[in-house]
């Protein structure tokens, strides 16, 4: 606990010296990225700072209704800014924004005239601050406040204000709810205990809107994403080793004029399947990505390790990865004794 106080007081110096400050979330980003980004935004600019949200993509429309969720930008110049700060990015391709900008994490040399007149190559690296609470996170700022105990970067956030000492006010503490309600599944998952509704608890008595939070996240669905979900739902099976799983491709998409955003929620409908291992729902992106998504209710599997194989991470409970390609389906069939009979001696697999 003293290592965290001792970066949060490391990242509230560097926030306070900054005028111009980057907060990014990960790529397709959730209730938890947009939630924590905001909280954090909202909290700097009533001290008067400067503050940009970005991320690749565009936020869900269920965070939309959210403080300057719709001032969310898709581009910056990193001259622009003092500090920048990722937000519940559990991998550094996660960022996103390094793949066009490297010198978010290498710094960039520039052109430099002394005082004499003279002129040299610097390198300029501006301070980068890691919030994430992922067990996959590698450690890429240069201010690392990662908990992977912590069931959201929210969470974390929670903490990072109240130790900085600045108001949490009903729009700080809307954001922050949000996070929390959204990736702990309304309450529900594993990863909640008496702290996080403590926590909870102080953001409504805060004037958090939990009402609008529980209605946006998991009471909206239109009727092209039911559609969607009956398509998953449909050709969800349970394979050989006990896994759970079902896909969706960009047919699917186009029959129920949907799109991958509107697969979100349903691997818990999936995870729900009772005595297998895991569960399994491979999605395929408008970027030419699939993307696995990762759910388990055992304490004996991990799927961040499961996870890692593909290239992904995560938690071991919540995970997932993307590889670029597309899906295609893979029907087979066979041939089994039925009433003990013999079927040719052997199971024939077609």
């Amino acid at each position: 606990m003293e290592g965290m106080l001792a970066k949060f007081s490391e990242a509230k110096r560097t926030l306070l010296n900054a005028d111009k400050i980057c907060i990014i979330s990960h790529r397709s980003p959730d209730g938890d990225a947009v939630g924590s980004n905001l909280a954090l935004r909202l909290s700097l600019e009533k001290l008067g700072k400067n503050v940009t949200s970005a991320c690749v993509d565009p936020v869900p429309e269920n965070s939309l209704w959210l403080k300057e969720a719709h001032n969310y930008v898709t581009d910056f110049n990193y001259e622009d800014f003092d500090v920048i700060v990722s937000v519940d990015c559990g991998a550094k391709k996660l960022v996103a924004f390094h793949e066009k900008k490297p010198e978010l994490f290498e710094g960039k040399t520039v052109l430099e005239t002394d005082e004499q007149g003279d002129e040299k190559m610097v390198l300029i690296k501006k301070p980068f601050i890691n919030f994430d609470h992922h067990e996959s996170n590698d450690l890429f700022g240069d201010i690392n406040i990662v908990d992977s105990q912590a069931c959201a970067t929210s969470f974390i956030m929670y903490f990072f204000i109240q130790h900085a000492k600045w108001e949490i006010d009903k729009d700080i503490a809307t954001a922050l709810l949000h996070g929390l309600y959204f990736d702990t599944g309304s309450f529900m998952h594993s990863n909640v205990n008496e702290y996080v509704l403590k926590v909870a608890s102080d953001l409504m008595k805060r004037g958090a809107n939990f009402k609008r939070i529980a209605k946006e996240l998991f009471h909206t669905t239109p009727v092209n994403k039911l559609r969607l979900w009956g398509r998953i739902l449909e050709r969800t099976y349970v394979n050989e080793d006990n896994v759970t799983v079902s896909a969706v491709n960009r047919h699917d998409y186009d029959v129920c004029s949907a799109s991958s955003r509107d697969t979100g929620g349903v691997i818990d409908l999936l995870n729900a399947v009772p005595d297998t291992k895991y569960s399994v729902l491979l999605t395929e992106d408008e970027k030419g990505i699939v993307k696995g998504s990762l759910r388990t209710q055992r304490d004996d599997i991990n799927l961040s390790e499961v996870a890692s194989v593909f290239g992904g991470g995560g938690h071991p409970k919540a995970s997932g990865f993307g590889i670029p390609g597309r899906l295609e389906p893979h029907i087979s069939w066979k041939i089994v004794p039925e009433n003990g009979a013999d079927a040719h001696g052997n199971d024939l697999k077609f």
